[in-house]
């Protein structure tokens, strides 16, 4: 029978996970002669066989990959080629070259496999203890890379030339660490180093015995590295390798901070048992009260703790979820209907999982104060389990090694500079870290599980538009917004969004962003023929785009800000490009186009264009920005028309017991400025009247951290929910369901104590000069202020608990902005309704807000695999965009 021949071209995660191997595998199995080769952003694979045998290989490779690949496109042609280079039933797996760009990518980072955790618990295993242990399965991958083809000498892992051992598993198709990049062992790979500042003067000591090396003894004693560690820092090395990992958990546990580097950055971690090192650590790091991650040891400490979502009492895993052992897309992971904090905290992602508090939580108060979750992980990286093997305690701080708003540290020296203040000892390692990436932060919100960091574990896959590859061939970068960003790029109906970067207005931030776009842009292959920002003329991201468009001769498009937010919850649930939704926009702050504020805004959207319908009332905030600082200044804001018209008095508000730094001359100032619109911007934010909400009952007077005052305010409600606990039709809402039980949940009638009002005004300076005197209709969110008020001046003489008043709020608050949604709904005959913004962030609010459009047979859209927060507006810019030029190429071809 004649042989037939095949090219076959596969994009997707093909790097990095084993793949060039199992085809070669694959291929001797099905008796298939020819050759892989990896192209840097795509495979291509030459076969020759019988019909059958190509047809059975062909169906293999589809169906049979490994476990951290994903196939997204394979191109199949005939293509003849000589087979005299290979011999008889001869498959070849050649070295790597350059090839055009694709839509391939390497896998993010994963946890440490139970093979490898095997090799390091055998005591007869030359991998013992060792830190870095890896495979083709399981270990850092994007964290690593500086550019493809994915092979080792385009990581940070050349540094390490292999040693005979690794050599020969390196080299043997048949074992599990071919090509895995980076294997190595303790003969031939990274070590830490545990070290202190030579300055420093430590109090007390690890333990009694603990002995000073040399830097001539330590270079001794790791010889055995074919690389010598430099050390330009000025710190004493007080051991290395095993020992290394054991004295710094001799020193986590005596209640010392210890900046500990891991595979993406430096982390901080202390006993989270111990009030005094949480303090300590909280006091040095200038964070009074940004709740800190933790890392546990095993689910079973967990449960002491915290309260587990147990979906499936079993624990049989959901089979569209990878389990520890596999691994799946975020797309399979948005559409499991059976997922539970296990299925999170046990995944090979391993991301940290807000979990609320148990009745046993028992680590220190300091640790996440004031609020009833707590965000938790479990071991990841190989260094993670020894340096558990080592320490009594169960559970540790494990947070990113940053100052507030900067990105996190990953150099050696540069984290003793900026850390020796911070940490009394450092845990070091000698392998580069290439991409830093914070830890990825899911919880869930309404039942569902979202994200409030999408990063490690899930940087740098692909994400699908909804859109024809065909028609979206257009090369697009969105570069975000400014609060916690991200970047996109997107090509051929793929985006590709980075990790984490953070707050760009700080400088080294933006610096940071700039090293991303071209990381991204790099490991991509795309360069973007459209650069996406946002509408604020003054973001540094904004004079990024701007001066990209500039030097390369690319067109910039402004988005604004939550029509970005609205776009990308859109491309998030698949909606088709034709679709028109009702977007409703939550947050704290975004560009609008009269030059305003906005954050709580009803948009009736496509993805190219935007009609603003309703929105919160706009409401005055003295001294701008100030006023997100010390939310005292937004009731002020809030209630100043009671005193225009006189309802109120300005002694009125003056007596309130509310924190002004400068105390009641500040207030006065404050009174002063919104009396005379001096130095006031208006603003519909929603996250502003949460922020007032909380200041009004006395729960943050000062913002230290994003989302502070109404975080504080949500927790307070969900205290306040468990007192009014009575016969219930809310046992859909997951914020009280897992605590309570069906049949002790409250009703909507006993938490609708506050009514939410309405008015309208016409509309004047609208980005549609056609609806210039129309009315809009408002959320009169003074009135529910107000209304708060008037129970926090009764004092004792309210029905009300301050847990109670905060429940009631926000439930008034959230049914409020479902009755203007509804009312849109009405007029507008739109029945496909999203949310996204920072506030969807909150249980409780979208919780309601769902519920209470169901009751009205509305369904309403949330995100799926980006965060509602403005870690999802590059990913918005680019699906805008994207559509807008499909649509300008389809009405084209009509003509």
């Amino acid at each position: 029978m004649s042989e037939v021949y095949k090219k076959i071209l596969i994009k997707g995660v093909v790097q990095g996970v084993g793949f060039r191997p199992f085809v070669y595998r694959t291929a001797i199995e099905n008796h298939i002669s020819g050759s892989v080769i990896n192209l840097g952003n795509m495979v291509q694979i030459l076969a020759a066989g019988s019909p059958q045998n190509i047809e059975s290989f062909l169906s293999d490779l589809q169906t049979k990959n490994p476990p951290l690949s994903r196939i997204d496109e394979i191109n199949i042609s005939d293509e003849k080629f000589s087979g005299a280079e290979f011999g008889s039933n001869e498959f070849l797996i050649l070295e790597s070259a350059e090839g055009e760009s694709g839509n391939s990518i390497i896998p993010p980072d994963t946890a440490v496999c139970s093979d490898c955790l095997s090799d390091m618990q055998s005591p007869d295993n030359r991998r013992y203890l060792y830190p870095f242990t890896v495979c083709t399965n399981c270990g850092p991958r994007y964290t690593t890379v500086k550019k493809l083809p994915y092979d080792r000498k385009n990581t940070v892992m050349n540094d390490f030339p292999l040693c005979s051992d690794c050599l020969n598993e390196y080299t043997n198709v048949n074992d599990r660490r071919y090509h895995a990049q980076p294997v190595c062992c303790p003969k031939c790979g990274p070590i830490h180093t545990f070290e202190k500042s030579a300055a420093a003067e430590i109090s007390k000591k690890i333990d009694k015995r603990e002995t000073r090396e040399t830097a001539e003894t330590r270079k001794t004693k790791e010889t055995r590295n074919t690389k010598e560690i430099k050390n330009t820092r000025e710190t004493v090395v007080l051991s290395s390798g095993t020992d290394a990992l054991k004295e710094a958990a001799k020193a986590i546990d005596n209640g010392f901070v210890v900046a500990l580097k891991g595979d993406g950055g430096f982390h901080l971690v202390c006993d989270a048992f111990n009030e005094e090192a949480v303090r300590l650590l909280r006091d040095r790091l200038k964070r009074p009260a940004q709740p800190f991650a933790v890392m546990v040891r095993t689910t079973d400490v967990i449960e002491n703790h915290a309260r587990i979502r147990r979906e499936n009492k079993e624990r049989i895993h959901s089979e569209t979820f990878a389990t520890s052992e596999t691994f799946a897309t975020s797309e399979t992971f948005a559409t499991s209907e059976t997922l539970d904090h296990l299925d999170l905290l046990e995944n090979v992602r391993r991301p940290i999982a807000i979990c609320n508090k148990s009745d046993s939580y028992a680590l220190a108060l300091s640790v996440a104060p004031k609020l009833h979750n707590i965000g938790i992980m479990l071991p990841y990286s190989a260094a993670h389990y020894v340096l558990f093997n080592f320490l009594k305690t169960d559970v540790v701080v494990m947070t990113s090694a940053n100052l507030p708003g900067l990105p996190m540290v990953i150099d050696n020296d540069d984290a003793f500079f900026k850390l020796s203040h911070i940490a009394d000892y450092f845990l070091f390692h000698n392998r580069t870290i290439q991409n830093r990436t914070d830890d990825t932060v899911i919880r869930f919100v309404n039942n569902e599980p979202i994200f409030l960091r999408r990063s490690r574990g899930f940087v740098p896959e692909r994400i699908k538009l909804p859109f024809s590859a065909e028609t979206a061939e257009t090369a697009v970068s969105g570069v975000g917004a400014e609060m916690n960003n991200t970047l996109s790029f997107a090509k051929d109906g793929n985006i590709f969004l980075s990790q984490y970067i953070g707050n760009t207005k700080h400088l080294q931030t933006a610096a940071y962003h700039a090293e991303a776009f071209e990381t991204l842009g790099q490991l991509t292959g795309i360069r973007p023929e459209i650069i996406a920002c946002d509408m604020h003329p003054d973001f540094n991201t904004t004079h990024f785009a701007q001066d990209y468009a500039a030097a390369n001769g690319s067109a910039l498009v402004r988005v604004q800000h939550h029509h970005a937010h609205i776009c990308s919850v859109m491309a998030d649930n698949d909606l088709p490009i034709d679709s028109v939704v009702l977007g409703i926009a939550l947050d704290g702050v975004g560009y609008g186009d009269d030059q305003t504020v906005w954050g709580g805004e009803i948009l009736k959207c496509t993805y190219a264009e935007y009609e603003r319908l309703s929105s919160l009332a706009p409401q005055p905030m003295a001294g701008g920005d100030l006023a997100t600082k010390f939310p005292s200044r937004l009731v002020f804001g809030m209630l100043y028309s009671y005193i225009q018209n006189e309802t109120l008095s300005e002694e009125d508000l003056l007596s309130l017991n509310l924190y002004f730094p400068r105390g009641s001359e500040e207030a006065k100032i404050v009174l002063s400025q919104l009396k005379n619109n001096f130095n006031v911007a208006l603003s519909s934010s929603s996250g502003r009247v949460l922020d007032a909400a909380a200041a009004l009952l006395g729960l943050c007077g000062e913002r230290t951290y994003d989302g502070e005052p109404a975080m504080i305010l949500e927790s307070t409600a969900y205290q306040g929910v468990l007192e009014l606990t009575a016969a219930s039709d809310l046992s859909e809402m997951s914020f009280l369901s897992d605590v309570l039980g069906s049949e002790n949940l409250p009703t909507l009638n006993d938490l609708s104590y506050f009514r939410p009002t309405f008015k309208q005004i016409q509309e004047n300076n609208s980005k549609n000069k056609e609806n210039d005197g129309a009315k809009r209709t408002l959320f009169d969110t003074s009135a529910l202020l107000y209304s708060l008020y008037l129970e926090v001046i009764a004092g004792e003489n309210s029905r009300f608990t301050k847990n109670q008043l905060a429940a009631l709020f926000i439930h008034a608050f959230a049914e409020g902005i479902g009755r203007l949604a509804l009312k849109n709904i009405e007029e507008t005959g739109i029945q496909t309704v999203c949310v996204s913004g920072g506030v969807a962030n909150n249980d409780y609010i979208v919780s309601v807000l769902a519920k209470t459009l169901k009751e009205n047979g509305i369904v309403l859209l949330t995100h799926k695999n980006l965060p509602p927060g403005d870690g999802c507006i590059s990913h918005g810019q680019v699906a805008s965009v994207t559509a807008r030029l499909i649509a300008e190429k389809n009405s084209k071809s009509k003509h």
